[in-house]
């Protein structure tokens, strides 16, 4: 953290002004909206959804693979755009607010949905305005917390967050019958409703300097940009991030976000193929897992505030990569008792650490842009492990090894995914990056 508040002091010195704390309000409103968000990640996207597809409605899987792949391409064009625009605006909560009702009245129509293609497009426009929304909900850290109290206040949003999966597992197990998942979607869109208001309530925007290429467009009203200036601004995030520190960081989390996610999709897959989860065992492994994602995040937000996000991060990495390697090369389903609790530990330590690492890597006035690119990367990479680190790797090694001993190789490949994550991270310094506006002396340099 001295390297943290030196680098701090040299905005200054620079004229750009270090934040304050935003108060307790604009905190408790901005790590409510972590619960909201996983309460529909929870309901929506591996609950509910897909089950009624698929099992209550007897669709292939297909369907939900390119209905999440179409919506993935619609990311990749539109999350850069938008978060260029609130950089430019230098406003987020407009559209995070506008995002996230969207995905709300999405979520409620589907109650009301009938037919299965109606269904696919109802749920793509509300996982794609999720996702969206979320996109413009990271950057707004930096309004909540000052920069040495950005590590324990994104901890405490993913801990409490994931509060928000053990909320859902109660609530809407007692009001969905068993057998009608679609009476999911109206309270799901109510809960996230309700612990988004408080987030729409209390944070508000702290406006940053312009950099001189946006100073000239700042105000440009969204009908001005057309489709070329839309493809054109989707390019020039993309080589922007790759000349830039947090380039190296986006391309590090494909990998290690593709691993993490792709074990957490499959567990229970695994778990009942190595034979020693009978019955509701392999619910009491995924339950267990995703407690250790609680303090995970909480603790490592504080070890972030004390040790800075790239070590954190690093060790969470190692520790993942470890048990991932354990269980795959020992094939015992008792290690899964310490692989799943790994798991549940970096889903609560990673994502409180790179969205902390990326706001130091990133200077101000690019972090909007730049956390479009993060969350497009999340969502890329946790549709392309499923299929080609696990499923291509239980498709051609299965008839050779079973499946078993296909998924103890996909575990394995999982495990060198992780780490070679880890590798692109070791060039890179977490210290605070300075406004393009200071190191030009723009509007707010001497």
């Amino acid at each position: 953290m001295r390297a943290s508040s030196a680098a701090g002091a040299g905005h200054s010195r620079a004229g750009a002004p270090r934040l304050a704390g935003a108060g307790p309000l604009a905190v408790l409103g901005w790590v409510l909206y972590d619960l909201a968000n996983t309460i529909f990640a929870y309901a929506i996207l591996t609950r509910y959804f897909n089950e009624w597809i698929i099992v209550e409605q007897g669709q292939p899987d297909v369907y939900v693979g390119l209905m999440t792949l179409g919506v993935a391409l619609v990311l990749l064009v539109t999350l850069p755009f938008f978060g260029a625009l609130a950089d430019r605006w230098r406003r987020r909560m407009p559209f995070l607010a506008a995002f996230t009702l969207l995905s709300i009245a999405a979520t409620a129509a589907l109650t009301l949905v009938d037919g299965v293609l109606a269904a696919l497009l109802v749920a793509g426009l509300a996982i794609f305005a999720y996702n969206s929304a979320l996109a413009h909900y990271d950057p707004l850290l930096t309004a909540v917390a000052p920069p040495e109290r950005r590590g324990l206040v994104s901890g405490l949003g993913v801990g409490v967050g994931y509060v928000g999966v053990l909320l859902a597992l109660v609530v809407l197990g007692d009001l969905v019958p068993t057998g009608d998942n679609q009476q999911a979607f109206l309270p799901t869109a109510i809960l996230f409703l309700l612990f988004s208001l408080p987030c729409f309530l209390w944070v508000r925007d702290r406006h940053c300097a312009p950099s001189a290429d946006d100073d000239r467009d700042a105000g440009a009203p969204l009908p001005s940009i057309g489709p070329r200036a839309l493809a054109g601004r989707v390019v020039a995030s993309v080589r922007h991030a790759a000349r830039e520190r947090h380039g190296r960081l986006l391309l590090a989390r494909f990998l290690y976000v593709d691993a993490i996610a792709t074990v957490g999709a499959y567990m229970t897959v695994y778990a009942r193929r190595t034979g020693d989860f009978p019955g509701a065992s392999v619910d009491t492994l995924l339950a267990t897992s995703i407690a250790f994602a609680i303090p995970g995040g909480l603790v490592a937000g504080v070890l972030v505030e004390r040790l800075g996000p790239k070590r954190v991060l690093t060790g969470t990495l190692l520790l993942v990569s470890a048990a991932l390697l354990l269980a795959g090369l020992s094939g015992s389903g008792a290690m899964l008792w310490v692989a799943g609790p790994a798991v549940g530990i970096a889903f609560g330590a990673v994502w409180t650490s790179d969205r902390v690492f990326l706001v130091r890597l990133c200077p101000e006035e690019r972090r909007g842009e730049a956390f479009g690119l993060y969350t497009l990367v999340g969502k890329a990479s946790s549709g392309i492990g499923p299929v080609v680190l696990w499923g291509g790797t239980v498709l051609l090694l299965s008839g050779s090894l079973g499946e078993y001993g296909a998924s103890r190789v996909a575990v394995c490949l999982l495990a060198v995914a992780a780490l070679a994550g880890l590798a692109l991270l070791g060039p890179l310094s977490d210290e605070e990056s300075v406004p393009d506006s200071a190191t030009r002396g723009g509007p707010t340099g001497n």
